[in-house]
């Protein structure tokens, strides 16, 4: 098949270029930074520079596309950025994949439109309170291009997939709050996290694993779906820096009502993935101690990557 992904420079977007091309299909990638980060060459891959909001560059990125990967976003929490650039861009594509009759639109969102976990595990059924997020901006507006994308799927045929996750990580991980642990760690000082608090992360591999599943299911057409490969609790995530570290820090875990770090790390953003297993049979290729070994190693990355720079 041959895949159009939006924003694949970046590190969810390289890690599924990878997986897809080993997998024998044609990728063209579309970034606004394809030029300067495009990190290897293949004859099935296709780089193009551009921003979603120059309409005939995308319709001329669509040609010959069967299905639409949307990763391009900011993680911008201003209103005006997100209005006239995320979703600006959004409904260009979205034009573009109906009048190219693309086969399938996956779009990428995030567990940040649940706002704040009510019942566990958090459910596609949960409500969005997107006001309590811990960027509330930029919640509404990937739960706005949601709506849009199902929307477009109902008034105009286009068929469409929405997935929600939190954390990912492929063969490195980021994040502002687990790239601090690790300096701390690094530094020796003392790791503090909440208890009884955590998330789902989702392995890239997962992730591709999932796309192509959903693919070959009508009944994953119109629909939201979660998806996560292991749930782990920040202190067991912090012991993991400590280990890869080789570090000295003690580790603290204070009740969550104690907390008064961000206020998301204090909830537990466990996602249920019930609904996927159901409707396209997805699991995951790894199992619970396999998956904590693939997070460790991105880890490490992370902390060579950090002590390089520091």
């Amino acid at each position: 098949m041959n895949f159009l992904i939006t924003g694949g420079a970046g590190s969810v977007g390289r890690d599924l270029t990878a997986s897809l091309l080993r997998e024998g299909h044609r990728v063209r990638v579309l970034d606004k930074q394809a030029e300067t980060v495009s990190p290897f060459r293949d004859k099935k891959l296709e780089w193009i520079q551009g921003r979603l909001e120059e309409v005939r560059l995308v319709q001329g990125a669509l040609q010959g596309v069967d299905i639409v990967i949307h990763l391009a976003w900011s993680f911008s929490d201003d209103p005006v950025e997100l209005l006239e650039g995320d979703l600006k861009g959004h409904v260009v594509l979205l034009d573009a994949c109906v009048a190219a009759k693309v086969s399938r639109l996956f779009y990428a969102s995030t567990a940040v439109v649940y706002g704040k976990p009510v019942h566990l595990p958090i459910t596609e059924e949960a409500p969005c309170l997107v006001e309590d997020a811990r960027k509330p901006f930029y919640a509404i507006a990937k739960l706005t291009a949601e709506k849009l994308a199902l929307t477009y799927g109902k008034m105009k045929g286009l068929p469409v997939t929405v997935f929600r996750f939190w954390w990912s990580y492929g063969e490195k991980i980021g994040g502002r709050h687990l790239r601090d642990m690790i300096a701390l760690a690094q530094a020796g000082q003392p790791l503090m996290v909440p208890d009884s608090a955590g998330g789902s992360f989702l392995d890239h591999d997962d992730l591709t694993h999932a796309l192509l599943l959903a693919t070959h299911k009508q009944e994953s057409v119109g629909q939201i779906f979660n998806l996560a490969t292991v749930y782990l609790e920040w202190k067991d995530i912090a012991r993991m820096i400590i280990e890869v570290a080789g570090s000295t820090s003690s580790l603290k875990v204070v009740p969550a009502r104690e907390w008064k770090g961000a206020q998301f790390l204090a909830d537990s953003w466990e996602l249920s993935t019930s609904k996927s297993e159901h409707l396209f049979d997805y699991r995951s290729l790894f199992s619970p101690s396999i998956a904590r070994q693939r997070l460790k190693k991105a880890v490490e990355l992370c902390r060579k990557e950090i002590g390089s720079k520091s």
